[in-house]
């Protein structure tokens, strides 16, 4: 069985590798089917997509240095949970879902910055 700090660590490498094809796609694929300011929506998705899938990289890392912790896996699911609330469903707006969805979005952000806070205190706990 794979521990938490493993699994931080791949699942942060596969929103990584989506993220370079989301940006390539981005890029190249909404052509001119979107807006300017949709765009600019996809775009930053896409890089608190990279962000917080290196966050996710660093969450592991740091497990399998000072081991388990509440607050490191918090710190990690709320970087999943962020990612997936926030960067997906901007991508759902961009791609033609209700507009409703980004009333949403938010929740994902504060997820973020609460992983951020979550992953300061797994450090200041840590005993090594």
């Amino acid at each position: 069985m794979i521990n938490s700090s493993k699994l931080f660590i791949v699942v942060g490498c596969l929103f990584l590798a989506t993220a370079g094809s989301l940006s390539a796609y981005g890029f190249h694929g909404l052509g001119d089917a979107v807006t300017a300011a949709k765009r600019v929506s996809w775009e930053w998705a896409v890089q608190m997509q990279y962000y917080h899938g290196l966050g996710l990289v660093l969450v592991g890392a740091l497990g399998l240095k000072i081991g388990k912790s509440w607050p490191l896996l918090l710190a990690g699911v709320l970087m999943i949970a962020g990612i997936l609330i926030f960067s997906f469903l901007i991508y759902a707006e961009v791609l033609g879902a209700p507009e409703a969805i980004g009333e949403i979005v938010p929740l994902g952000g504060s997820g973020f910055m609460l992983s951020w806070l979550a992953l300061g205190l797994a450090v200041i706990r840590a005993r090594t």
